[in-house]
């Protein structure tokens, strides 16, 4: 019983001491020990809060308040009041036993705080010291990108610091007491440092974008972004750009780490979802990305306009978005996309230095070394880790590319040996009787028809109506249609010179070239340029020419890729416009190592694009009068009331109108599509 009554009156009085605080002596701190080392203060400083900012210097000073200052809980290195209102006043005692004056600093290595005075009180003065990032660089005592004060302590004396702080950031106080000479040496080799950390930023920045001209893929070009605005929000962070780059604007120092961050995190997003591809691979966490682009776009407008209603809730936002990142590339790594591997590691990085900065301003941790300079070291592990994702796309790239042209080349010989066995039977054919080269036309009049026998799937796809008439059985036109991918369909139509037998055997020959080389997802100027040279390595000895238009038409994209050999342009109706596509570069069979050119088009809603042979417009009547491509483009316009299919038969009934009995002297191809 009496041990449990001692307990007793040992925790009551526990709890009195808790409960009422009593006035705390202040420690007296020797400057003699900052000689070798900084000196942290946190611990041995008192604090008054003053909520209403309504005392002075010389207020805190008199008996009342003077009992009011009080020990508060810290880490070792400092201070932090996250977001408040008050202003707040610290107090420490140094002292300086040396027969000599001293040559000390104080420094609060955190560069966002708007009002920092020092009162530097002694038996024989009493100065202040005004700082902060309201006060312009050139008006501080020194200039760094932290707040440093230097003092001269008199010899044998002792004295009494004083530090007011307020401000609209989080508060956070890490103070250490400096020699000056060490402290001189300790901010060069601060300055290397960030030298060094800036240096590889910019090396990034400048191969990348040369990577980014070299290989005109735009996710470089993202990356080059994300680092550029990653490099200037650690340069606000850090105090950096107050120091060299916005010296005299306190309002950037108030809100440009928070505005940089959302810039960061709406290139983040925008990177992960070119390099992930997440539109295709998860659709829908990928609408929720652009939900989050949407929201960091217009929080920093609202944050702008009311700072204190809007600051938690942008940095609880910053959070939630970077956690977001961090989820979508956990699950693209879970779908076992290998860049994606590269991402989350870099972005990880990134995340949990974000994550701390986050919670050291709301004051949910403490405020250190490593909570300071966290997000400094997550972003150069970041830009690393990144270089290497990127770096191993390339190398995919590179192994795909020629994987590609291995197979191409093995589908082109093999081409090659299958036509020329074709072309050496039906040559042998048709050296035989009358009898047989008729029973030989009338087989390659069903085998023609056959090859242009298109999906009918494809054909209600892409809304699409095409008539074809040769002059003949067989004629020298011929079209294909293949599709890609699930949006993007290709379009062949070629012309062979003459018409008749001769015609159709090239139209033969070059589906058989065209068959191998149609699916691979290369582009029309490419697969042009490939489509001549075996067309003159194969069958130059025939002295025949073809034009032909190869179109890439992507549906949810609503564009038009096409390479031209001189071909009779096309005709794309956009509302009261009437857009050529022109040729772009030779026919085929002129010479080898033809290069063509490619152009792009974009098409909306109720566009009509028309693709057609020369044997539409190039027919004579009598009178030696030609039917021509004026005729023909002011009949497009005129009809664009009717259907594709009401239209062509008024094309035919028109041109038969024109030709008043004469026969067509050319082969006839046309193929209408409505978007």
């Amino acid at each position: 019983m009496k041990w449990i009554l001692n307990h007793r009156f040992y925790l009551s009085i526990y709890l009195l001491l808790s409960v009422f605080p009593i006035s705390a002596e202040v420690p007296i701190i020797d400057i003699r020990e900052s000689d070798k080392f900084p000196i942290y203060l946190a611990k041995s400083m008192l604090v008054l809060e003053d909520p209403t900012s309504d005392l002075d210097f010389e207020s805190i000073r008199s008996p009342i308040y003077e009992s009011k200052f009080i020990n508060v809980p810290s880490s070792d290195e400092a201070f932090n009041f996250s977001y408040s209102k008050s202003t707040y006043w610290l107090k420490i005692q140094l002292k300086n036993s040396n027969q000599t004056s001293k040559e000390i600093t104080i420094v609060i290595s955190y560069p966002r705080l708007q009002t920092l005075d020092l009162y530097f009180q002694n038996p024989k003065e009493m100065k202040k010291i005004p700082s902060g990032y309201s006060v312009p660089m050139a008006e501080r005592p020194y200039q760094s990108r932290f707040f440093v004060f230097p003092i001269s302590f008199p010899e044998n004396t002792n004295a009494t610091v004083f530090l007011k702080v307020k401000s609209p950031n989080s508060i956070n106080l890490p103070i250490q007491l400096w020699n000056r000479d060490l402290y001189d040496r300790h901010e060069i080799n601060d300055h290397v440092i960030q030298a060094m950390y800036f240096g590889i930023a910019f090396a990034m920045v400048l191969f990348n974008l040369f990577l980014f001209f070299i290989l005109k893929d735009s996710n470089y070009f993202l990356y080059v972004l994300v680092v550029s605005s990653t490099a200037f929000t650690i340069a606000s962070h850090n105090g950096i750009a107050s120091e060299y780059l916005w010296p005299h604007s306190p309002w950037m120092d108030q809100y440009s780490v928070n505005l940089f961050i959302s810039i960061v995190l709406i290139l983040f997003l925008v990177f992960m979802r070119s390099l992930l591809n997440t539109k295709q691979l998860i659709p829908k966490l990928d609408r929720m990305s652009i939900g989050l682009i949407v929201l960091q776009i217009l929080l920093p407008i609202f944050y702008i306009y009311s700072f204190d209603s809007m600051i938690k809730i942008i940095v609880l936002s910053h959070a939630f978005t970077a956690f977001w990142i961090l989820f979508v590339g956990t699950i693209c790594s879970l779908k076992k996309e290998r860049i994606a591997y590269f991402f989350l590691l870099a972005f990880a990085f990134l995340f949990l230095a974000l994550i701390v900065s986050t919670l050291r301003a709301l004051g949910l941790l403490p405020t250190n070394s490593f909570t300071i300079d966290g997000p400094q070291y997550g972003s150069a592990a970041e830009m690393m880790l990144l270089a290497f994702a990127l770096a191993d796309r390339y190398n995919t790239i590179i192994k795909e590319k020629e994987m590609a042209e291995t197979l191409v080349k093995f589908n082109l010989e093999k081409s090659n040996s299958d036509l020329e066995e074709k072309v050496r039977e039906r040559t042998q054919t048709l050296n035989r009787t009358l009898s047989a080269m008729k029973r030989d036309l009338f087989v390659a009049k069903k085998i023609q028809e056959n090859s242009l026998v298109t999906d009918t799937q494809l054909i209600k796809e892409l809304n699409l109506v095409y008539r074809y008439l040769p002059v003949s059985e067989v004629g020298g036109d011929f079209f294909d249609i293949c599709q890609l991918n699930e949006s993007k369909y290709r379009i062949l139509i070629a012309d062979a010179t003459g018409h008749g037998v001769h015609a159709a055997m090239i139209t033969m020959a070059i589906k058989g070239l065209y068959d191998n080389i149609k699916n691979f997802e290369l582009s029309p100027s490419k697969v042009m340029e490939i489509f001549n040279e075996e067309f003159m390595d194969n069958f130059v000895s025939l002295n025949s020419l073809l034009t032909a238009l190869i179109l890439d038409i992507d549906l949810i994209e609503k564009k038009i890729q096409f390479a031209s050999a001189g071909h009779p342009a096309a005709v794309l109706l956009q509302n009261d416009q009437l857009l050529l596509l022109t040729k772009t570069g030779r026919m085929i069979g002129l010479k080898k190592q033809i290069h063509y050119e490619q152009s792009e088009l974009s098409f909306g809603p109720m566009d009509r694009l028309f693709v057609f042979t020369d044997g539409v417009f190039e027919a004579f009547n009598s009178k030696d009068e030609e039917f021509g491509e004026e005729s023909l483009y002011h009949l497009f316009q005129s009809t664009r009331h009717l259907t594709l299919t009401d239209v062509e038969d008024h094309l035919l009934k028109t041109l038969q109108i024109f030709l008043n009995g004469q026969d067509r002297q050319d082969d006839l191809t046309i193929l209408g599509i409505d978007f």
